[in-house]
């Protein structure tokens, strides 16, 4: 019988660290991704943040990529990762930083087990979300999640 592939959301801060820095942690993250060694969920949401992200001129010294570029990034990851469909965009879990609560939603919305984040300040501190009719989801550094899969 076939293991089951873990079901993680990375949020903004694995995405954007994985493409700055491919050899780090994240990067490895986004590696496992692309070989589909777990199903990756994401949103709008995180996706709308990661292209802002990206565009910012701080992140453009480093990574001098163009629209068309990030662009294209946000299609390649549309395109293999599964998208919640929104149904639970008013959540307000995360009070200290609410951009967060669209990774949390997300990962609710798609029964995810992981959340994979750097975000040590409002995410990596809470360790577990539990929400009554929903497993619980487990809050994981990306060092702690490439553990996970082995790696």
């Amino acid at each position: 019988m076939p293991v089951a592939k873990l079901r993680a959301v990375l949020d903004t801060s694995v995405l954007v660290a994985g493409i700055v820095r491919p050899a780090g942690s994240s990067g490895q993250v986004l590696r496992a991704f692309r070989e589909g060694r777990f199903a990756h969920i994401t949103s709008s949401a995180i996706l709308d943040e990661m292209v802002s992200v990206l565009a910012r001129a701080k992140v453009q010294r480093t990574t001098h990529l163009s629209h068309d570029e990030i662009g294209d990034l946000r299609l390649a990851i549309e395109e293999r990762a599964e998208t919640a469909p929104g149904e639970y965009q008013d959540l307000d879990m995360v009070h200290s930083d609410p951009k967060d609560n669209a990774v949390v939603a997300a990962a609710l919305e798609m029964h995810a087990q992981y959340v994979v984040t750097l975000d040590a300040g409002d995410l990596l501190r809470l360790k577990v979300f539990l929400v009554s009719g929903h497993r619980p989801v487990q809050i994981e550094s990306p060092t702690g999640f490439l553990r996970l899969l082995g790696r």
